[in-house]
């Protein structure tokens, strides 16, 4: 028997928010580094440590008998008392400023210097380079990438030169050489080192960026996550490539031995916003930084261009405020992993002085506390005196599948097509104390409501969802399948429970887009979220029943009322179901149209195939179709008034 509903679309209950549809973009793993920046030069800033021989980390020493090479920092035995090229905007150097590679030549007449293999150019494809140089004495030094291009620039002891040049790939490489030699006796410093292809956007790759478009993403959250404990915003003032690198724990920048280059600050990221359509969410860092760092922060982004720092953001070329709406005070600060406050009632405290900064340069802020992920931490910070918030995090991590052969992988995939449901409306409070497993959606509207009386109404901004550690493995269908099932539980119920926010976490090689050296596609993930882009702003219509045990439904009609949409989403690892849908409340007015993604397995790396949707009207207001074992499906018609 068919899987049978009713949608109706003459009764619509509250509007299906974009807000809720939104993504993170967060400085972890490879999110930002080969992923949406478009640098190809690894380590261009020499942080970190270096290689026995003095070499900075992924650079190699060209003519090492004639060369003597140490990576300089400013601090330490190994300080140089010069000046370095990267720095921090108040120029307090934490101990990711100023490295530098020195390299002394020893023996005249002979090419000594730096290089670095395994970079990725694409043939016909211009890019264009800079470079910082700096000696102790004049020096001719010559920039090549061996067989197709080389200069030469004489470089004057005293101060920092930036040498720019610009040369066409003549073929498709991985594996293209930079050298930066000399011959003359004599100390060169190299500072940074930069290289793009040419027509990127804002130094951020532009096929990534359109991949972003494609999905949509109506809300875009950053600098994080937990690297926004780490994050100074003001560096991001300086240029890209005078930015000091960020040191950062390892387990958010594992690619890039703990440091941060810092390619995104804030008019970047706003600049992406911009382009995508995003509303921009930005969290504050309130591990290290405090109220005065989050105030001057908002007049960046919202002052006039008469006030301190909104002159700064205006003489920068953007004379008109961002209008920065949703900002994050803090995140996760319950943990350990995040420095600063850890308790709730000393979070709250640090929240309010901020909250109150904040709020006395743009009172209309909408400010969202920080998650924690367990049940004390929530009850304390919702029932505290001083609440100066309208939005409260929340943070959902679901198992994967683990196993891909017999039944225990079926069993897993069931699971985890289980596991947003669970995230809703299951429920892990006992008696008013936690129990076993994470807090769900339902158990966070159950202790806002236990609120006393006369306190603002609180929202909740689900601003992290995904499945553990897909940013270690290759995404498959089983993710795909997950996300679908979400975002039709957004659809469904976001607004009922109080949902204000949403941020998949996040879009970047962590789920929904894979970056390779010279391409990007789609995941599974991202195919079913671009899927959904026909609710965003639509009018949810109440479907009976809204799920069946086989398959999962959401329905909306547009702003207009004239074309409806309904998103299915079929879990089951093993069967294909028939399904039938009953159209009420308005005449059908053309010819249905539909897209089905669908896969063979769900094994790691498996791909949905997009296919135009089989349908069938059984009379003038019902709709048949067959869903394919773990898939999703898109149908759209125009409707008219009954």
């Amino acid at each position: 028997m068919p899987s049978t509903f009713a949608v109706d679309a003459g009764r619509t209950s509250g509007e299906i928010s974009p807000l809720w549809f939104g993504h993170n973009l967060e400085h972890t793993r490879s999110c930002v580094w080969r992923g949406l920046s478009a640098q190809v030069v690894r380590n261009r800033k020499f942080t970190g440590l270096p290689h026995r021989r003095g070499t900075a980390s992924q650079w190699h020493g060209i003519g090492q008998a004639a060369c003597w090479y140490v990576v300089q920092e400013p601090w330490g035995h190994k300080g140089t008392g010069g000046e370095p090229y990267t720095a921090t905007f108040d120029g307090e150097a934490p101990r990711a400023a100023g490295f530098r590679q020195r390299i002394e030549c020893v023996r005249p007449g002979m090419a000594c210097g730096i290089g670095q293999s395994g970079i990725p150019l694409t043939g016909g494809r211009g890019y264009e380079g800079r470079v910082a140089l700096r000696s102790d004495r004049e020096l001719t030094v010559r920039i090549a990438v061996p067989g197709t291009f080389e200069c030469q620039r004489r470089v004057e002891p005293g101060g920092w030169h930036e040498v720019e040049f610009r040369f066409e790939a003549c073929e498709d490489t991985g594996d293209a050489t930079l050298a930066i030699t000399f011959e003359e006796p004599g100390n060169l410093y190299v500072g940074m080192v930069s290289l793009l292809p040419e027509g990127h956007f804002h130094g951020l790759r532009r096929d990534v960026v359109e991949l972003l478009r494609e999905i949509a993403v109506p809300l875009l959250r950053w600098p994080g996550g937990n690297f926004a404990g780490d994050y100074r915003w003001q560096d991001g003032l300086l240029p890209r490539d005078r930015r000091a690198p960020l040191p950062s724990p390892h387990f958010t920048q594992p690619h890039t031995a703990g440091f941060d280059n810092h390619e995104i600050g804030t008019d970047e990221y706003i600049a992406l916003c911009r382009e995508l359509g995003a509303e921009p969410f930005i969290t504050i860092n309130m591990s290290t930084q405090g109220p005065e760092d989050a105030a001057a922060w908002v007049e960046y982004c919202n002052g006039a261009a008469d006030t301190t720092w909104g002159r700064r953001r205006a003489e920068r070329g953007h004379p008109e405020p961002y209008a920065v709406t949703h900002w994050t005070l803090g995140n996760e600060m319950g943990y350990t992993h995040m420095a600063g406050t850890d308790t709730a009632g000393e979070y709250v405290k640090a929240a309010a002085d901020c909250a109150r900064a904040m709020r006395a340069v743009d009172p209309s802020l909408v400010l969202t506390a920080s998650s924690a992920w367990h049940y004390d931490w929530y009850r304390d910070v919702l029932l505290a005196e001083v609440g100066d918030f309208q939005n409260i995090s929340h943070h959902t991590y679901d198992c994967p599948v683990r196993t891909f052969v017999g039944e225990e992988a079926l069993g897993e995939f069931r699971q985890l097509a289980a596991a947003p449901d669970v995230a809703f409306h299951g429920t892990c409070l006992v008696d008013g104390r936690q129990g076993e497993g994470p807090l769900t959606m339902r158990d966070m509207r159950q202790l806002i409501d236990q609120r006393p009386g006369n306190r603002p109404p609180v929202g909740i901004a689900f601003d992290e969802w995904n499945v553990w550690y897909s940013w270690y493995r290759r995404p498959g269908v089983s993710e795909g399948i997950y996300a679908a099932l979400m975002l039709n539980l957004f659809c469904r119920d976001a607004r009922r429970l109080g949902m204000r926010l949403g941020a998949y976490f996040e879009p970047v090689n962590e789920g929904a887009i894979l970056v390779g050296l010279r391409g990007a596609h789609l995941t599974p993930v991202g195919q079913a979220v671009k899927l959904f882009r026909p609710h965003h702003g639509g009018q949810l219509i109440e479907v009976a029943p809204a799920t069946a045990d086989e398959v999962d439904i959401a329905a909306s009609v547009d702003a207009g009322g004239g074309c409806v949409t309904i998103t299915l989403v079929n879990p089951s690892p093993c069967d294909e179901h028939a399904v039938e849908v009953s159209v009420r409340g308005a005449v059908v007015d053309g010819p249905a149209r539909g897209v089905l993604l669908s896969a063979a397995n769900f094994l790691p790396g498996s791909q949905f195939t997009e296919t135009e949707l089989d349908l069938t009207w059984k009379d003038d207001a019902t709709l048949a179709l067959v869903l394919p074992r773990h898939s999703v499906a898109r149908v759209r018609f125009d409707v008219a008034r009954a």
